[in-house]
């Protein structure tokens, strides 16, 4: 005579923890779908997906301050905002995607939040606001390392020296690219 299986006992409810754990992942996932649906051309789709998260997120912070449970996940949160504001940006919202920008460079939360002033640059770029783009891109260069992140270093001052071009300051866009020929071992193209 065969034995019956024991009945499956239900899961227990999960931990407070464990419950965040699973809301951090939905988070991602949807931040994932965002990028995705930038990728393919879809920024409209890509703007509703990056809203969700930062809504999601915001609930998984309120949760957590509900359960007393105040350590907050800073690298989602980061990334969170960051896609949001590309995501802006994407959708030609540039008030929008500079404010999003500048709440990250003013937390102090963010290592090297620095960067995205390369980002804001680029939209005062588009807005033809080129004293703004060069300031931008300033900023950003002090931000970054001169030994550790030479071309990136680079591609900023052949940035700062287009925005210089597009004013009409020729010996200021000159002196950009003379120190990214130096730095760059005589690059062909800036030069």
């Amino acid at each position: 005579m065969k034995k019956q299986a024991q009945p499956l006992h239900k899961k227990s409810e999960n931990s407070p923890e464990d419950m965040a754990l699973e809301m951090e992942r939905e988070v991602n996932g949807i931040i994932e779908e965002a990028v995705v649906a930038l990728q393919k051309g879809d920024p409209t789709l890509a703007l509703e997906k990056a809203k969700l998260a930062q809504k999601k997120e915001r609930l998984l912070n309120k949760f957590r301050e509900e359960k007393n449970h105040t350590e907050q996940n800073v690298d989602l949160t980061f990334a969170v905002t960051f896609t949001l504001g590309k995501v802006y940006h994407a959708n030609l919202m540039f008030t929008e995607a500079l404010d999003t920008y500048t709440a990250i460079v003013k937390n102090k939360n963010y290592q090297n939040a620095g960067r995205i002033r390369v980002n804001m640059g680029n939209i005062y770029f588009e807005q033809k606001k080129y004293n703004y783009a060069i300031k931008n891109y300033r900023m950003a260069l002090d931000q970054i390392m001169p030994a550790s992140h030479n071309e990136m270093r680079n591609k900023i001052l052949k940035n700062i020296g287009i925005a210089f071009l597009k004013l009409g300051q020729y010996s200021d866009a000159a002196q950009n690219f003379e120190q990214i020929v130096d730095n760059a071992n005589n690059c062909v193209q800036t030069a």
